[in-house]
């Protein structure tokens, strides 16, 4: 810890005695920053420039402003497509995924307000005139990779209408026995801006079907020497959304704003699995065979409501969020085996949800000082009921209050430093428990820009856990004749280190890398004692208990991104090492993943085509364990845009296992137990095809007059 510290320092110290260099772009970055200064509600930390990279971007030490230009826009035909051509950034022609830097963790707003992310990459780009891409956001974004906030033009009138329809089949189900459907999204939106007001509506429905065959599955108890493996299993998976979403923004001013949401969702899931279970007693060499079915589904109604406010007062800018949610399910759960055994569980369960999220900030000596800070607020209460007898089985609460601050200093139009904190207090309570719980973290990033072409951020972050009542009680109890649940005394306070350095070349290469370690992270261990069983009789058992284990991981990720001409070209690699470590336990896992992707438009003809790869590999560790997945597809995408970009039809073919086997392999050991897990076919990594028709209605004011000369943009 002392000598990272000191590294960290010794960088800074170097950093700071750089020159400063002239910037030929100054007069466009001053034109920027008066335009961010006077954008109301703007919700996220503002500092003073750093540096001009170009007449649309300005870079400064915590995020990128950038202004919307026709050279985005070329070829776009919504606002996720916009959006994908900015560095960093890849859009997904066929779903409009949109990825940055390799991660999916990323937040969109619309006027520092949080939307449905559906709805709002379905948009017309031509509504918004800026962005804001601001990495590793901390405060209340802490949980994100990116927050991209989309800033409306100002004085914006008109009316959008969306309507999109999504289906992917496969053309066997792996044993070409026939064509299976396995996934639907079906969208419609509608948007209404004039003066003050904003009024949106969606609804869509999503459905997704799935199935494993194939799967192979071995687990050993050295307990009793039981031996038992899946033989042709079978399982199957469904999954059914309905969502509808209203919101109603209004503008008092340009100093103060209001929204409000209201959003209710209905979903099903439903899995079976069927297999035939050989069983194996290891010391007398006996086996036999059962049939093994189990059923299970989930029935919730959930329904959301939303209030949201910005404001500023002088120098001084505030926000608060609230978020109410009401949500129900039943859980059903049926198995039988053809011993005779029958186990049935049927369960109504509630949880009403409360969040909420406030900051404050400004800034302080002509700009160089900036400080913001919040309060969030989390409360849950949840109740479980049998559904046959009406009674209750379990009952508890959760509550979180947090305090975090955010500050930062310029020193210069090259460097910047920043440090954040946070300090969260969680209260747990249940008929027989009761527990309180702090959590804290530290963190703080170093910005610098050695020259017009290079530049670089420096993460460091340090999070302090300490472990809960059940983790460190005393008491404990058998669940049954074999298994063990309590707590360990000698549980340490857990702490958790994480670095991160980016740096970036030509606004084209990025480098990144990342170690994260714990000397202390918890993680339960499985292992082998003896004692007195419920019978009575003294014997072996197996006990479940947590323990602070050894945790390190490196990770080197690297991306570049080219266009040319009508052209787009992306790729990534990633490399990730892990190891796990408790006494005589050792685990480690390695490996690469990555992707490339291409993508090319024709203005003339209006056509897209795309090929993407990826290389879908994912390695997991614990001290006792560790798991591997391998997988990769192609997929070779054709759009056509219609009725000068108002109708869209696509249609894709994604071909697995290109250069991987595609698998899935579980491994898992201790003294009492041990298991290995292989699933080698997966029902949706077969051949697809997938097919995409889009339709979008829009008018007003400001959409034909933009639409007419396209003038203002670079």
């Amino acid at each position: 810890m002392r000598t990272l510290f000191i590294a960290f320092w010794a960088i800074f110290a170097t950093t700071i005695g750089t020159q400063a260099k002239t910037r030929q772009m100054k007069c466009n970055a001053d034109t920027l920053i008066q335009q961010l200064d006077t954008t109301p509600y703007y919700a996220i930390r503002t500092l003073d420039s750093v540096v001009v990279t170009g007449s649309h971007t300005i870079h400064y030490a915590d995020r990128d402003v950038i202004r919307i230009t026709r050279d985005m826009r070329k070829g776009a035909r919504n606002t996720a497509q916009m959006l994908g051509n900015i560095p960093g950034i890849d859009c997904d022609y066929s779903n409009n995924g949109l990825t940055y830097y390799g991660s999916s963790k990323i937040l969109i707003l619309v006027d520092s307000i949080e939307k449905s992310a559906e709805y709002v990459k379905e948009l017309h780009h031509l509504r918004f005139n800026k962005v804001d891409i601001v990495p590793n956001p901390s405060g209340k974004y802490a949980d994100y990779d990116v927050l991209i906030n989309l800033h409306t033009k100002p004085n914006y009138e008109g009316y959008e209408g969306n309507a999109f329809e999504h289906a992917e089949v496969i053309p066997t189900d792996g044993n070409g026995k026939g064509k299976n459907f396995s996934s639907n999204y079906t969208s419609a939106s509608f948007t209404y801006t004039k003066n003050k007001w904003n009024l949106v509506g969606s609804y869509n429905f999503r459905y997704n079907q799935s199935e494993k065959d194939n799967a192979e599955n071995t687990t050993v108890n050295h307990v009793n020497g039981l031996q038992e493996t899946n033989l042709s299993p079978l399982s199957a998976h469904y999954f059914r959304i309905h969502n509808a979403y209203a919101a109603l923004d209004y503008q008092f001013n340009k100093n103060h704003s209001i929204s409000g949401s209201y959003n209710y969702s209905t979903d099903a899931t439903d899995d079976y699995f069927r297999a035939g279970i050989e069983r194996s007693w290891l010391e007398d060499d006996r086996r036999d065979t059962i049939v093994r079915k189990q059923e299970s589904g989930v029935n919730s109604t959930r329904h959301t409501l939303g209030l949201y406010y910005r404001g500023r007062s002088g120098a001084w800018n505030y926000t608060y969020d609230f978020n109410y949610i009401n949500d129900g399910w039943t859980y059903d759960r049926n198995m039988h085996q053809s011993t005779g055994f029958v186990s049935s569980t049927n369960q109504r369960n509630h949880m009403d949800y409360v969040w909420t999220k406030s900051e404050v900030n400004r800034r302080f000596f002509d700009g160089k000082y900036y400080v913001s800070a919040g309060y969030n607020f989390t409360w849950k209460d949840y109740s479980q009921k049998d559904r046959m007898t009406n009674c209750l089985l379990s009952e508890n609460s959760y509550k979180r209050n947090e305090f975090w601050t955010w500050m930062s200093y310029h020193f210069n139009e090259d460097t910047d430093l920043n440090f954040s904190a946070s300090a969260q207090h969680i209260h747990t309570e249940s008929a027989d428990y009761e527990d309180n719980n702090m959590m804290y973290k530290l963190s703080g990033m170093l910005y610098h820009r050695w020259n017009k072409w290079l530049w670089m951020r420096f993460n460091y972050s340090a999070n302090v856990a300490y472990p809960q009542l059940d983790q460190v009680s005393n008491y404990g109890f058998f669940t049954d004749s074999l298994n063990w649940k309590g707590g360990n005394p000698a549980l340490k306070t857990q702490i958790y280190h994480s670095c991160k350095l980016r740096a970036d070349f030509f606004n084209m290469f990025n480098i990144q890398a990342g170690y994260n370690y714990s000397p202390n992270l918890f993680a339960n261990i499985t292992d082998v004692g003896e004692g007195v069983l419920p019978s009575g009789e003294y014997g072996r058992y197996i006990t479940n208990m947590p323990q602070n284990t050894s945790y390190k991981e490196f990770w080197l990720y690297f991306y570049i991104y080219k266009r040319i001409g009508n052209w787009t070209l992306s790729t990534s690699v990633t490399y990730e090492n892990k190891r796990a470590e408790y006494m005589s336990y050792k685990n480690s896992n390695d490996g690469f993943d990555g992707s490339f992707h291409a993508k090319y438009y024709n203005s003339k003809h209006q056509l897209a085509l795309q090929v993407l790869y990826n290389l879908n590999n994912a390695y997991g560790v614990s001290a006792q364990g560790k798991n591997t997945q391998k997988h990769d597809y192609i997929a070779l995408y054709i759009g056509k845009d219609l009725f000068k970009q108002r109708m869209n039809i696509g249609i894709q073919y994604i071909s697995p296992k290109i250069f991987c086997k595609g698998y899935y392999e579980n491994i898992s050991r201790s003294v009492a137990m041990s298991s290995y897990e292989h699933i080698n076919v997966n029902k949706n990594a077969a051949h697809s095809l997938m097919f995409n028709l889009t339709y979008r209605f829009q008018g007003g004011k400001s959409i034909r007059q933009y639409n007419r000369s396209m003038s203002g943009e670079n």
